[in-house]
């Protein structure tokens, strides 16, 4: 199958994608692009036993970093994951390499279900958030070498997901496979590697949530 025909066909699933980001980070994505948390923290030049905690380690809490000349960020905590519940579902990985797994990875949700559901979530209902919604086709035309899907939300891992490997994310030529078989339906993300620095160029809408409640626009093209 051409890629172009992929492309279309994927996008005509899910035609929108969507980022769930910390209130006030539209302006960050404007100037830098989708940052993985690897990404960011070359940015911010984080080394040594900080950046080991960071990446390396579970992070029950969000994070906050500083830099003298990028100001100040946010890295969002991975509060599903401790590594006694990883232990026991992950297949042919440790947690610490899960970790670094996801850390380099940006995330966006595949549907406005999934969205919602971490918008609600215990940790993040009562926080203002920015939401950015991208153009499926545009955003997967200049990404695809570098796009993986996940049909579960890896960011919540637990056991009761059964056996959770590196092979959960599937490459676009899976995709295809899937495509085929007519089979395009229940995946839950799709990632880039380490970083999407043009992604603002795809964004449709960005708009303020709180648990429910859309709060207003923040932009709009």
């Amino acid at each position: 199958m051409a890629t172009d025909d992929l492309i279309k066909r994927f996008s005509a699933r899910y035609p929108q994608l969507y980022h769930m980001a910390e209130s006030g980070s539209w302006r960050s994505v404007r100037e830098r692009g989708l940052l993985s948390t690897s990404a960011l923290l070359d940015l911010f030049e984080v080394g040594g036993s900080k950046r080991r905690e960071i990446e390396s380690e579970w992070r029950p809490n969000i994070v906050p970093i500083e830099h003298p000349i990028h100001g100040t960020a946010a890295i969002r905590d991975q509060w599903p994951m401790p590594p006694e519940h990883l232990a026991a579902g992950l297949e042919g990985i440790t947690p610490q390499q899960w970790y670094e797994f996801l850390n380099r990875k940006t995330f966006l949700w595949l549907s406005e279900d999934r969205l919602m559901r971490m918008l609600n979530a215990r940790p993040y209902r009562h926080s203002a958030h920015d939401v950015l919604t991208l153009d499926t086709r545009s955003f997967v035309g200049e990404y695809i070498d570098r796009i993986t899907v996940c049909q579960i939300n890896s960011g919540f891992a637990m056991p009761m997901f059964g056996r959770v490997t590196k092979r959960s994310f599937e490459s676009f030529e899976t995709i295809e496979q899937r495509a085929e078989t007519g089979g395009l339906g229940g995946l839950a993300e799709l990632t880039v590697d380490y970083a999407a620095p043009d992604a603002w160029r795809y964004v449709t809408a960005v708009d303020s949530w709180r648990g429910k409640q859309c709060l207003g626009t923040i932009w709009r093209p």
